[in-house]
C-alpha cells in the first residue's frame, strides 16, 4: 500500500485496491464480531438491565435526551474515525461507535426477548441472515454495475429528516410506530449502503479503511436493527 502517498481507490492499482477493499470489510466483519461481544458483556454484567430501567424512568424529554447523546457520542466517535492524526485514534473511533451501539441495541433485544417468550434467536437468526443477504446483494449490485449513485444523497437527506421528524414526534404524541415505518427505514438504508459503497469506492483514499469501515459499518448495523425490529414486530 502506499500509505504516504495514498491513491484515490477507483484510481488505485489493482493490488492497492485490492488491499484497501479487504482491510475495510475485514475490519467491518471484526466491528459485528466486537459488537455481538459488547452486547453480550451489557447483558451479562447487568448494565442492560440498568440501563432499561433508566429508560423506563425517563419521560419524552429524557428519550429526546438519550438521542441527543448518542448523536454526540456518534459525531466524536466519527471525527476519530476520519481524522489522520494518528491510526490509534481511528481505530478508537471505531470502537466507541461500536460500543455505541450495543448500547443501541439494548432496548430491541429486550423487545425480542419478551416477544418470543425469552427465545430471542428466533427473531436475531433469520434477521441477521436477512440482513446479511441484503448487504451482500446491495454490495454487489455497486461493484458489479459500476453505477454512480451518488445521485441518491439528496433522497437520503430527505427522507432521514422526515424520519427523525416521525421518531421525535412519536416520543412527545405517544404513537406506536408500527411495520410501515421499519419497512420504510429498511428502504431508506438500503439507498444508504447503495450511496455509501459508491462514495467509499469512489471518493476514499487507499490509506483511509478504517473510516471506510465506520461508514459501511454504521448502515449496516442500522439496517439490521430495522429488520429486527420489523420481525419482532410482526410477532406480537
Amino acid at each position: 500500500m502506499h500509505e504516504s502517498n495514498p491513491f484515490i481507490v477507483a484510481d488505485a492499482p489493482a493490488a492497492d485496491r485490492a488491499a484497501f477493499f479487504r482491510r475495510t470489510y475485514g475490519l467491518v466483519a471484526a466491528s459485528f464480531g466486537a459488537f455481538a461481544i459488547a452486547l453480550f458483556g451489557l447483558f451479562v454484567s447487568g448494565v442492560a438491565e440498568t440501563f432499561m430501567r433508566a429508560i423506563a424512568g425517563v419521560g419524552s424529554w429524557g428519550m429526546l435526551g438519550v438521542m441527543v447523546l448518542f448523536w454526540l457520542g456518534t459525531t466524536a466517535a466519527q471525527s476519530l474515525a476520519f481524522s489522520r492524526a494518528s491510526r490509534l485514534a481511528q481505530y478508537a473511533g471505531l470502537g466507541l461507535y461500536v460500543l455505541l451501539q450495543a448500547i443501541i441495541f439494548v432496548p430491541l433485544i429486550y423487545y425480542t426477548a419478551i416477544v418470543t417468550k425469552g427465545n430471542p434467536g428466533e427473531i436475531l437468526i433469520p434477521a441477521c441472515l436477512a440482513t446479511g443477504a441484503l448487504v451482500v446483494a446491495l454490495t454487489a449490485v455497486v461493484f458489479m454495475t459500476n453505477l454512480d449513485f451518488s445521485f441518491l444523497k439528496v433522497a437520503i437527506v430527505i427522507g432521514s429528516i422526515c424520519a427523525l421528524g416521525i421518531v421525535i414526534v412519536s416520543l412527545f404524541a405517544g404513537w406506536s410506530l408500527g411495520a410501515w415505518f421499519s419497512i420504510a427505514m429498511i428502504v431508506l438504508m438500503a439507498t444508504v449502503i447503495l450511496y455509501q459503497t459508491n462514495e467509499v469506492k469512489n471518493t476514499m483514499e487507499t490509506d483511509q479503511h478504517v473510516a471506510a469501515a465506520f461508514v459501511l459499518f454504521s448502515s449496516f448495523v442500522t439496517l439490521l436493527f430495522y429488520v429486527i425490529r420489523l420481525f419482532a414486530g410482526r410477532r406480537e
